[in-house]
């Protein structure tokens, strides 16, 4: 493991002087297509910035649950997701609608400075003798625990919108068809960086100190975008909307992509397929956590070291796919039989948690659930938008992010709050949304092959 951080580090590192000689663009077009010199500079700089946002949000997300643990317990996970759906979703509701209304390089520097704020914050209450970490497990104020789960979630959500809104308005179709990996590829070595942090600021130092260094890192985030809008050509970082002349605005409507999603069977079948992972998922997320207490009991700083090394071996294979173009494979078996492939393979990993519910099994099983999303799961489900039409795309496609994947978080954490220690329960439960989801996946599969065969559009 360090050796691949080190060896990490050195390439990021090296990155201007791999670009002043050419190797770093000749690599780009090797793995993601051709580019031009000036893209070249646009989307490495993207990926910095990138690189910057995911690294602090899985230092801060490695370090989530651990604090929520010692000032609350890990059985209030589940409701914790809850609790942080019914407050984020609002928040993130009506930021898509003010994003429209004010220069988003400037929404980043407004959103890292209280970010800053509120960690810095925390972090200072949570070093507090009497109420805070170091405290008698009875004494630590509860509420501290609440409130930094909800901002460490709140982090996440605004900010990568944020950034991805910027993205997408600065970047052509065409080029968003290879400039999407770059970035996300800076993206899981930021995982992989921050994840290791966590855990090494934690066992060194303190688990409040992971909210200060989160604190730093996000003040980098607005000196990286005042450098992207002096470094880029004003040019490149007009999208297709600008360069096409006067665009129509279209809207986020939440109530309008609900009204479709009503009224066409394919896009609830991409509503069940997206939410039928995620529930899963997270019951398989809450009970790791679960045995990981038992494990080390109210020990932050091992707690960390579990939950940064999970984070760590996920990027990793995520970050390996990418740059092997792991995606291929799925398109080799085609879009039908990719689908099919990670309900299946859940089903498998359910029921190998319930003949081994211990910690070490449920680590390997949580990775190979995130693993396998990653390679199939993912580029599969973006396919089955292609043949639709702009309002599923945008409209639809908005509502089942936020409630198709949220939403379902707060489902399975509900199902997992309800089961209790239940295994039986919970295996039962997880082979039956697999089979459902196993329909809906054969469903979606063969509606969207017949339309791209037959150049329709399916809703």
């Amino acid at each position: 493991m360090s050796s691949l951080l080190i060896g990490l580090v050195a390439a990021i590192v090296a990155l201007p002087a791999l670009y002043m000689t050419g190797i770093l663009q000749k690599t780009l077009r090797l793995i993601y297509g051709d580019f031009t010199s000036n893209e070249v500079k646009k989307f490495v700089s993207y990926g910095f910035l990138f690189f910057v946002i995911i690294g602090t949000y899985w230092l801060l997300r490695c370090a989530k649950d651990p604090i929520f643990n010692a000032f609350v317990g890990a059985e209030s996970i589940w409701l914790a997701k809850i609790v942080s759906l019914l407050v984020i979703f609002p928040i993130v509701a009506g930021y898509s609608y003010l994003v429209d209304m004010f220069p988003r390089h400037r929404l980043f520097y407004a959103i890292s400075v209280i970010y800053i704020a509120l960690f810095v914050g925390i972090a200072l209450l949570m070093g507090s003798s009497v109420y805070g970490m170091s405290a008698p497990a009875g004494s630590r104020w509860g509420l501290l625990g609440w409130f930094s789960y909800v901002m460490i979630e709140s982090f996440g959500s605004l900010v990568v919108v944020l950034f991805y809104s910027f993205m997408a308005d600065t970047t052509t179709p065409e080029a968003g068809k290879k400039a999407f990996y770059i970035t996300a590829t800076f993206a899981q070595a930021g995982a992989i960086i921050g994840s290791w942090a966590t855990g090494a600021i934690a066992r060194s130092l303190s688990v409040p100190q992971v909210l200060f260094a989160a604190a730093a890192a996000i003040a980098l985030i607005p000196a990286m975008v005042a450098f992207i809008m002096w470094f880029i050509p004003k040019d490149e970082l007009a999208g297709y909307q600008a360069k096409g002349g006067e665009a129509k605005k279209t809207k986020p409507g939440f109530v309008e992509g609900f009204k479709l999603f009503l009224s066409e069977p394919y896009l609830l079948g991409i509503f069940i397929w997206v939410s039928a992972f995620e529930v899963i998922a997270t019951v398989f997320d809450l009970q790791f956590k679960v045995l990981i207490m038992r494990e080390v009991g109210d020990n932050a700083a091992e707690f960390a070291r579990w939950t940064s090394d999970f984070g760590v071996m996920v990027s990793t294979l995520a970050l390996i796919s990418l740059l092997l173009g792991i995606g291929n494979i799925g398109r080799r078996l085609g879009l039908t039989l990719s689908l099919v492939i990670l309900p299946i393979l859940m089903a498998v990993n359910a029921f190998v948690m319930f003949v081994s519910p211990v910690v070490q099994v449920a680590f390997w099983v949580m990775v190979a659930s995130k693993g396998i999303n990653y390679a199939f799961g993912q580029p599969s489900k973006e396919q089955l938008y292609i043949p639709t039409s702009r309002e599923a795309r945008y409209k639809s496609k908005a509502w089942v992010d936020s409630f198709g994947s949220r939403g379902s978080k707060a489902m399975g954490s509900l199902i997992k709050g309800f089961a209790g220690g239940s295994a039986a329960l919970l295996l039962g439960t997880a082979i039956g949304i697999s089979a459902i989801w196993v329909v809906a996946s054969l469903y979606l599969g063969k509606k969207a092959t017949e339309a791209v065969a037959n150049n329709e559009v399916v809703c």
